[in-house]
């Protein structure tokens, strides 16, 4: 089974060390991103360590405590994720800076990897601005495991920033993920449920459901199961998401329908 560190670069945002800020603020948006990557490499079956550090104390201190997270763990690959700058385009010139990997020295597996990361990049949109080799990087000189260093988009470039909203920080860690596997990494059947469900779609009620809203739950009869339902509405109550059925004017949590 492949093993992965991940974390999200520097500080947490506002404190000594944090990264760069602009349109974007890399401390918290790196993070998201690693929190994506992970989330779905572990949905992908591969076991992962999240190494990010949140109390460093100045840039070194924080370089340092990651490396020492990252080298505690045998792991395939070591992950950081960052946010560029430099680009300062503020009122947007149509072009983004883009994504680009960092590497100390580059194999077959890893430029494999990048190259796979690069063109998931692309189809969400952004530009691939392809590999790069520093001996000079602290984490990359100092993880026992090879390592690369992923610079998302530019914070400071306008274009980047609309493009980076628009995809969001979830999908861009799926397509990473996925690029990381090679493989296509399915979400649950419970969160296609949720992602399709709105007013309008047809959907069956599974066995032993129970209702939600004011009947919350009651067992609903079995005579209601298996038929073909129409949604008129979705709301989150009590930290479910439920579901009015048209036919029986009632709420139904959806973890209890299914798609038809």
């Amino acid at each position: 089974m492949a093993k992965y560190n991940v974390h999200g670069g520097h500080n947490p945002s506002g404190k000594v060390a944090c990264g760069a800020k602009g349109f974007l603020d890399e401390s918290k948006e790196d993070r998201a991103v690693a929190k994506a990557i992970i989330k779905y490499l572990k949905k992908g079956g591969a076991t992962v360590y999240n190494c990010t550090v949140d109390n460093g104390t100045s840039k070194n201190d924080v370089l340092k405590k990651i490396c020492a997270k990252c080298n505690a763990h045998n792991v395939t690959l070591d992950i950081s994720i960052h946010l560029n700058s430099g680009r300062n385009d503020k009122k947007g010139d149509k072009k983004n800076g883009g994504f680009e990997v960092w590497a100390c020295s580059w194999n077959d597996s890893k430029r494999a990897i990048v190259k796979r990361c690069g063109k998931a990049m692309e189809k969400l949109g952004f530009t691939n601005r392809g590999v790069k080799t520093s001996t000079s990087l602290y984490y990359l000189k100092r993880t026992k495991a090879p390592a690369l260093l992923f610079e998302i988009c530019f914070v400071d470039d306008k274009d980047d920033y609309l493009m980076y909203k628009a995809a969001g920080a979830d999908k861009i860690g799926k397509v990473l993920a996925e690029a990381i596997l090679n493989k296509s990494i399915s979400t649950t059947k419970a969160s296609k449920v949720v992602s399709k469900l709105k007013s309008g779609a047809k959907v069956k009620i599974k066995i032993g459901a129970k209702y939600g809203g004011a009947a919350s739950g009651k067992t609903i009869p079995s005579a209601y199961t298996g038929k073909k339902y129409t949604v008129t509405k979705v709301q989150k109550n009590n930290n479910q998401q439920e579901a009015l059925i048209k036919q029986l004017n009632s709420w139904v949590p959806t973890k209890y329908l299914a798609i038809v």
